[in-house]
């Protein structure tokens, strides 16, 4: 008789539980388009994918899955929401390898936060709950430095979103879909162009990183040596006359040059991939989309050159792909320049 009402507790927890959670995704106001991008990964067929790309905005900008495919069959997502601190990267990837062990992944280093207080939410709310889901929320509050109420509000979702219970509309019911695997359709992105001109890098500029960043760009290095994960960091050419950023951007290139790994550092190549301040960017932090065409051409030769991806269109397998490129395809032409077709020339 003990035996079945311990059965009836724990079942009843579990309900609980799981109602709970939903309950809370419901109601988190998390942005759809970060939505999309971190639980689409998680309907990628097993050992699919070439390379997974980790990062913040500058990221999804600067890379666009679909037409890295339709121009050379590579298939390399981007597992990139707003503000993604990096140092949530080790734990992202430990999700990812449990499908995908062999993949590359790229991990965007461009921008350390240093205050995860406003953001953070914009990854965990939309990330699949899990004891690893747990530990990376334990790790980025203390990263961050999140006082006692901010840690309970990553933890529990409800404690920040429960006013939303009078906006709710049907939609926050029905979760979306992604249909141009994470091509990025924003209007800024599509129509804005502004005029950023005038950066130089420095190069040269170099102080040290704060005491979190540098533990956590450690243990970063440390988890992909340990557990022997193929990475290539990079870093995106961005219009911030800012030397604190720069200082940062360099000194994490030397750590992780001097540790052995891959960097490619695209502030040092922006004329080999024909970026124009005063057209290819939104604004000074993100290229737009003809900036983002030049940018993944770019990334697409130098992946298939040092990692051998091969070319994927015609097979079958990948017809999800070529769905997904046909439609994105559909959905720039209206904005396209004529210098963009140089970057496309499966649309010609």
């Amino acid at each position: 008789m003990k035996r079945n009402k311990v059965i009836k507790i724990i079942v009843f927890l579990l309900i609980f539980i799981t109602g709970f959670f939903s309950v809370q995704t419901v109601l988190a106001d998390g942005d759809s388009k970060d939505y999309k991008r971190i639980q689409g990964f998680f309907d990628e067929r097993e050992s699919s994918l070439d390379a997974v790309f980790l990062g913040s905005s500058s990221t999804y900008a600067y890379w666009t899955p679909p037409v890295a495919f339709a121009e050379y069959g590579i298939t390399v997502y981007s597992f990139a929401n707003a503000a993604q601190p990096t140092f949530a990267a080790k734990f992202i990837m430990e999700d990812v390898r449990k499908t995908h062990p062999d993949t590359l992944f790229i991990v965007n280093v461009s921008h350390l936060l240093e205050n995860y207080g406003n953001h953070l939410h914009k990854l965990l709310v939309n990330y699949p709950n899990s004891l690893n889901k747990l530990k990376m929320t334990d790790y980025l509050c203390d990263m961050g430095e999140l006082t006692l109420s901010e840690r309970m509000e990553h933890y529990f979702p409800i404690i920040r979103f429960h006013d939303r219970w009078s906006e709710l509309t049907a939609d926050d019911f029905n979760a979306p879909k992604d249909q141009y695997k994470c091509g990025s359709t924003y209007t800024s992105f599509l129509s804005k162009s502004t005029d950023v001109s005038g950066i130089e890098y420095d190069f040269d500029i170099r102080d040290s990183l704060s005491e979190n960043n540098t533990r956590g760009l450690n243990d970063l290095m440390d988890y992909c040596e340990q557990e022997q994960v193929k990475v290539l960091f990079v870093v995106v050419p961005q219009a911030v006359d800012d030397n604190e950023r720069f200082s940062k951007q360099n000194v994490t290139v030397d750590m992780l040059e001097e540790r052995g790994f891959d960097v490619l550092d695209l502030r040092r190549h922006t004329q080999e991939i024909g970026l124009d301040f005063t057209t290819d960017f939104y604004n000074e932090k993100h290229t737009n989309l003809h900036g983002s065409l030049k940018v993944t051409d770019y990334i697409s030769r130098y992946l298939i050159e040092n990692y051998g991806f091969e070319d994927k269109r015609g097979n079958q397998e990948y017809s999800d792909w070529t769905e997904a490129a046909g439609k994105y395809y559909e959905k720039i032409y209206d904005y396209l320049r004529p210098e963009d077709y140089n970057f496309l020339s499966s649309i010609k």
